[in-house]
């Protein structure tokens, strides 16, 4: 092995374990938080993409016959959407108690529709700490779902966990943030 090749190895290896000190000296400060909010809709925007399924249909390789897919009479969609395609934006404030007293951030979940009702949602719940990032499977019509934490900036940069919601009170969402990985 030439003497250069040798210096890049042992240069390599000396950054792997100066990377491997860091993340476990930084694990030593991280901790793990639950947090209740209260959620109350401020906006909503649901984008109905019913001409692109009619373009996708035409454009087919399948040879689909659109009318036996998604419309029936008068081409109106078939059934009652969401239907694949579909998004929708959500806008939420937040609060720290359930009377909604005690203002505390703002959360956006935008979901993405699947099949059989799914939609795949991002959520950004924007905190006196940082920006915690959530996404999961939300199934239309359930008043209970589960998110899986998948980081966030300032105290969330690197964090995990999961969000879990259920219905509350008053036309509110309730979700419990369970955060570790926490920047303190």
């Amino acid at each position: 092995m030439s003497a250069a090749l040798a210096r890049c190895t042992a240069a390599g290896a000396a950054l792997v374990a100066a990377a491997f000190l860091v993340t476990a000296a930084s694990g030593a400060s991280q901790a793990s938080q639950k947090l209740t909010v209260y959620a109350v809709p401020a906006t909503v925007q649901f984008m109905n993409h019913a001409d692109d399924r009619l373009r996708g249909m035409s454009t087919n390789p399948f040879k689909l016959k659109a009318e036996a897919v998604i419309l029936g009479q008068g081409g109106k969609e078939k059934g009652n959407g969401p239907f694949p395609g579909d998004d929708i934006l959500y806008g939420f404030k937040l609060f720290s108690d359930a009377k909604r007293s005690k203002p505390l951030g703002s959360a956006m979940f935008t979901c993405y529709y699947t099949f059989v009702k799914r939609a795949t949602c991002d959520s950004y719940f924007d905190l006196a700490r940082g920006l915690l990032l959530a996404s999961g499977q939300v199934r239309f019509g359930r008043t209970t779902f589960t998110l899986g934490v998948i980081g966030g900036t300032h105290a969330y940069l690197g964090a995990s966990g999961q969000v879990d919601s259920v219905a509350a009170a008053g036309n509110a969402q309730r979700f419990d943030l369970h955060v570790s990985g926490l920047r303190k």
